[in-house]
This record gives C-alpha cells, structure tokens and sequence, in this order.
C-alpha cells in the first residue's frame, strides 16, 4: 500500500499538484485518522475541518484552507 501512495504521491510531487517532499507512511497515517470521527453531526463537521486541514499541508505553497462558507458559496 506504501509503495503504490508513494508513486501516486511522486506523480503529484511532478506535476507540481502536490508538495514533492510528502511521506506516503505520513499520508496513510493521516487518512487513518481522518476515518476515526464519528458518525453524527459533530464528527461531520470535525471531517470536514480536518480534510481543510490536511488539503493545506499538501498543496504545493502551502496557504490557507478555504472556509467551509467560502467553499460553500
């Protein structure tokens, strides 16, 4: 599984559409948390602040995450 994230993760490093130094153990590991929240209201909103978390720490330049209004509107 490492091994298959890590060429996607190059592919992306590459293309420029993601950052080139991310760890493929790092981003399975977070996906890993990312499923742990829970299945109401609240774990959905804590899902989303969390996937607005992680998007931002893997862009290229790294800048703010969108808002949940702004992506919304």
């Amino acid at each position: 599984m490492v091994s298959a994230v890590e060429q996607l993760l190059r592919a992306c490093g590459d293309s420029a559409s993601l950052r080139p130094d991310l760890d493929a153990a790092d981003v399975l590991l977070l996906m890993g948390f990312m499923w742990r929240v829970a299945p109401d209201a609240e774990g959905l909103a804590q899902a989303e602040r969390l996937i607005e978390l992680a998007i931002a720490g893997l862009r290229p330049t790294p800048g703010p995450a969108p808002s949940a209004s702004a992506a919304a509107g």
